[in-house]
Order: structure tokens, then sequence, then C-alpha cells
């Protein structure tokens, strides 16, 4: 069987969705190929190894991840790829998380970079970038720093005004008009369950944090923050969840029926924050 036949781990953001891609395309090149097979390959004794780490039953050790390239055939630079690629799967750090996407994104060809959506993670991760998104729609709207400087509450400078500008430019997230104006990308979607999660939670830890700066920045009447503390049956916990969607939904609806009637318009970043101060105890 040719090794072009193979998938190669480059674009992969899972490294258990590449081992599954990775056997179908052996097994169905090669008459009788099995799991019992790789772990001969691998030097492993148990039979069913490569099945188990599919499943999300077992890790991958440092010891391990080598015995998996010598299986997979992986060249000097895929093998590279393959053990950022497992690290950056099996950590729990955020912050190692991030930095261990970056050197994922180094380690990938051109050509398969885009299948990372690096561009994409970064967008979900600054505030700035989805606020002058939603800036650019604004009919007065001015492509020049200083207009948007003064139109900013957020703590930001005309460098990082400039940096992101330019980023959603050349990246795709607007585009300029011939008459002038902007044209908003319709959506942002990130394919990858990998790289969704750990935007997510980088976008969300990054909103509280700005949360806190507006809490000093802005007059009460200008900003809102409130919390509310009831009691709720734990069972009820994903019904509260989904009101909470279904209000968001209605809220942006809402929002947008008036932008209609009123194009002149500010950027608004509205948090929803949610979580059970107790929990159940097992025999109490």
């Amino acid at each position: 069987m040719s090794q072009d036949t193979v998938p190669s781990p480059y674009g992969y953001t899972n490294y258990r969705d590449y081992l599954a891609a990775f056997y179908a395309a052996r097994k169905a090149g090669k008459h009788g190929y099995s799991y019992r097979q790789f772990s001969q390959q691998a030097g492993f004794t148990s039979p069913n190894f490569l099945k188990l780490v599919i499943d999300d039953e077992r890790n991958l050790s440092a010891q391990s991840i080598e015995q998996f390239i010598t299986a997979l055939s992986l060249s000097a630079p895929m093998a590279a790829y393959f053990r950022c690629l497992v690290a950056l799967n099996q950590s729990h750090d955020d912050a190692e998380k991030l930095e261990l996407f970056k050197k994922l994104t180094l380690l990938t060809p051109v050509t398969k970079r885009y299948e990372l959506e690096a561009d994409t993670l970064e967008y979900i991760q600054h505030w700035i970038y989805p606020v002058l998104r939603e800036l650019v729609s604004i009919g007065e709207f001015r492509d020049d720093p200083y207009w948007i400087e003064r139109r900013l509450n957020g703590r930001t400078d005309l460098k990082e005004i400039t940096h992101a500008l330019n980023f959603l430019r050349t990246r795709g997230f607007i585009s300029k008009e011939p008459g002038g104006t902007y044209k908003v990308k319709d959506d942002v979607i990130i394919s990858s369950d990998e790289v969704r999660s750990l935007a997510v939670r980088s976008y969300h830890r990054h909103a509280l944090e700005q949360a806190i700066t507006m809490l000093e920045d802005l007059p009460m009447n200008q900003r809102e923050y409130g919390a509310l503390i009831f009691q709720l049956p734990e069972e009820n916990l994903p019904e509260l969840k989904e009101k909470l969607k279904e209000f968001r939904k209605e809220l942006h609806q809402w929002a947008l029926s008036k932008v209609k009637q009123h194009p002149e318009a500010i950027v608004i970043q509205c948090n929803f924050q949610m979580y059970p101060q107790s929990k159940k105890v097992s025999g109490q």
C-alpha cells in the first residue's frame, strides 16, 4: 500500500480523529490490517490499544507517542506536528493550549493552515475584533484609527486599533466596497471542536476581564451590573440554560429591529453569567 493513500496529520486539531482516519484508510487499502497489527508494529502488548486511544479511553504517554510515530511511519516534520497535537489535546491549561496551538500552526505547511482555523481563533479571543466588526456596519463608520479610538470604551490604543483593522481586512472578516463602505462577513463559524472549545473559553475569560475594567471606567448610568441569587432544583439547570439562550436570541432580534429603524447605532457588549453556588451531596 502506498503511504500517499494514508492521511497525513496536518490540518487535524484532534489526534484521535487523525488516528481514526489513518486506521480506516489503512484497513481499506490493506487486506487483513487490524488493531492487533498496529500494536505489533508499535510494540504494544495490548492488541486493541489503538482502539482504546481512538475511543478516548486511553491517553498517550511520551513513550507511547514515539511508538505511535513508528507505527504511523511519520516523517520527522509530521512527527513533530503529531507530538504537538497530542500535547494540545491532552493539556488541561488554556494558556498552555494557546501556546501549543501557535506552535502547531507554525509546524503546519502553509497550504494546510486554513484547516486549523487559526484566524477565527484569534478573532474570537480578543474583544476588539468582534466590536470593530460590528462598528463597521454603522453608517457613519470611518476606517480612521483616531475616529475609532474616540468611539471605543474599552482600554486600547491607536496601534492596537490599526492592527485589529488590518487583521479584519486581510483575513476577510470585513471588506471595503468600491463606494468606501464596508461589508461584513455574514457569519463566523468554527468547525473544529477543539478550536471552538478553546476559543469560546478564551473569549469569555477576556470578556470577564474587560467587564472589570468597564465597572471602573463607565459611570453607573451607562452600565448595568446585577446578580440574582435564588434556589433551584439541580435537575432544572438544563432548563435554566435554555431559558437564558432563548432570552439572548430574543434580545438579539429586538436589537436588530431597532437598528433597522435607527441606522445610527453604537456597539453594545452584553454578558450573561449563570452558575450554581451549591450542589447536592450524596446521602444527605
